[in-house]
């Protein structure tokens, strides 16, 4: 086994981006099935409704990564005040991006009310995916077969899609991998979101357990914790920048996944992922080699952070 050293490290360290400002677009991928192509870069808008952030601030961010080429945004209604704040910052912008929201109930009539008041939040006619949000979660989901009912959860999503209101459906994975594949049977999902890193890829494994099968149904995979966290585990965060690119060049590596999501709060971090994603090139044999060691000795400390791996 070859063990990481800090000469490998500082290897990547030294492939990392500057992070710079107007150097260009960002490449694109299909997202899947959906005839969509995505900056591989996206914003995940959970940090942009933290109630201490400043609305001019996600204006600023918003703006710069659309002028970027940055066309994927994520939210989710329990993300304090993001759709909101989203809402305005799209004002003039909408159609220039995929966004995408989530329903986390598995009653019909509630998912249906969830995807009315994002769409008033977000002050938009129509969203271009809506997520069941963390399939795997047993207290949300306790039957997952009435989730995927006609009467449950994705039965709502099929309805709004047939009303116009939304245009794909997905759902999104933090712990038990294994049950997304039962969702998958249904046919209908088009989109999937789950946990990549070179850390959790020893934890949860939905690079072996799952994303072949969403390969070989066309489903477009959205990468996110990409940096780990957030979590209440001290320590189960990719900040250093060697972590930094290579979480990055590992998750953008990793086949069939089309976009990374990542928590963005400044035009800083925007402009520190836009070099990224400008300069990515996949890990190298011995590159691979040493992330992978080193993620199985995170993986050692980190354990199941997100809940159940079975």
């Amino acid at each position: 086994m070859q063990h990481l050293t800090r000469r490998d490290f500082a290897r990547l360290a030294a492939a990392a981006p500057v992070a710079a400002r107007g150097a260009g677009s960002i490449p694109t991928r299909r997202l899947g099935k959906i005839n969509f192509q995505a900056g591989i870069l996206g914003i995940g808008a959970q940090y942009l409704g933290d109630l201490d952030a400043q609305q001019s601030t996600v204006d600023r961010v918003i703006a710069e990564a659309i002028d970027n080429g940055v066309n994927y945004v994520d939210t989710a209604p329990p993300y304090n005040v993001s759709e909101e704040r989203l809402g305005k910052a799209l004002k003039g912008k909408r159609d220039r991006v995929f966004l995408v929201s989530k329903v986390e109930t598995n009653a019909k009539g509630d998912a249906l009310y969830q995807i009315h008041d994002s769409l008033r939040k977000l002050r938009t006619d129509r969203l271009d995916c809506v997520h069941i949000h963390n399939i795997s979660r047993h207290d949300r989901y306790p039957r997952l077969e009435q989730a995927l009912a006609m009467d449950g959860t994705l039965g709502a999503l099929l309805e709004a899609k047939k009303q116009g209101l939304i245009r794909h459906i997905g759902c999104t994975s933090h712990q038990r991998p294994a049950r997304v594949l039962t969702a998958f049977e249904t046919g209908e999902f088009e989109l999937f979101m789950c946990t990549v890193n070179f850390v959790e890829r020893h934890i949860y494994a939905y690079e072996e357990k799952v994303l072949p099968e969403a390969r070989k149904r066309n489903i477009g995979v959205i990468a996110m914790k990409v940096l780990g966290g957030p979590t209440g585990k001290s320590g189960a965060r990719l900040t250093s920048p060697e972590d930094y690119s290579a979480t990055l060049r590992y998750t953008w590596g990793v086949q069939g996944v089309s976009v990374a999501i990542l928590g963005l709060r400044t035009p800083e971090e925007l402009r520190q992922a836009l070099a990224a994603a400008r300069s990515f090139k996949p890990l190298e044999p011995a590159e691979m080699a040493a992330v992978t060691e080193r993620g199985k000795q995170l993986a050692a400390q980190w354990g199941p952070l997100r809940g159940p791996v079975a």
